[in-house]
């Protein structure tokens, strides 16, 4: 299977702010597609990276007609790496833009091979085995918050700030109004995937017991908000509760 390359398109994006984070499902979902069956519909008139037999590749659609990037359905890798200092990434560029496909193709991408939370950042930065850390990266910024990642003109990962803000819960399509988020509320979705991180570790740190309660704890916590976030995170405790039972 030949690389996917890329163009970086100088015009704006205009995705906006539409990208959803399931916390749940730990699915990044960018563009203005609601669900799998707008995003099947798309794939009939789009090229791209999706439906290849065995293989765990990302959705990653490009309009047939412009090449023009329409749209991503990106799964997490799991658990997600929580990282307390600040990122460095070096040797980088910014580029405000979107981008577009090179060649009239299919290909298979994965653009989440190690997933890294930065809690005093709120960010994720979500990248492929492919991503030379030692080398030149440039930054497409398609939005006030979220950049893809390419390395020789190839995707190799992305990054999304503010991302706690993006949070919502499965089966949420469409948000016209984000709840505010309180200043600690990436501190409370740190502690809880911190948690996840012990939870799916294969030497546990703290007992099955003590993990419940440590969810629950948080769960109480943020019981009086009502952002959507807020409501995403409570959400994604209780299954999370309720798989360990």
């Amino acid at each position: 299977m030949k690389t996917m390359k890329v163009i970086i398109d100088h015009n704006l994006s205009d995705i906006n702010e539409e990208i959803r984070w399931y916390l749940s499902s730990q699915i990044i979902w960018i563009g203005k597609a609601k669900d799998y069956k707008e995003i099947e519909e798309l794939k009939k008139t789009s090229y791209g990276s999706f439906d290849w037999l065995w293989s765990d590749a990302d959705t990653i659609l490009f309009n047939k007609d412009d090449l023009n990037f329409s749209g991503a359905v990106i799964k997490l890798t799991e658990p997600i790496n929580v990282i307390k200092e600040e990122s460095d990434i070096k040797q980088f560029e910014v580029k405000s833009g979107s981008i577009k496909l090179r060649v009239k193709k299919n290909f298979s991408n994965k653009l989440s091979h190690i997933t890294e939370y930065y809690t005093k950042e709120d960010k994720i930065i979500s990248y492929s085995e492919k991503w030379n850390k030692s080398e030149r990266v440039v930054l497409v910024s398609m939005t006030g918050n979220f950049s893809f990642v390419l390395q020789t003109d190839e995707m190799v990962g992305f990054i999304l700030v503010n991302a706690s803000k993006h949070i919502i819960s499965d089966g949420i399509h469409f948000v016209e109004a984000r709840g505010a988020a309180e200043p600690d509320f990436s501190l409370k979705l740190s502690m809880f995937l911190e948690l996840v991180e012990m939870m799916e570790s294969e030497i546990p740190e703290i007992e099955e017991s003590e993990l419940k309660k440590s969810f629950a704890k948080i769960y109480e916590e943020i019981l009086p908000y009502e952002g959507t976030n807020y409501i995403a995170l409570r959400d994604t405790i209780l299954n999370v509760i309720d798989y360990m039972d």
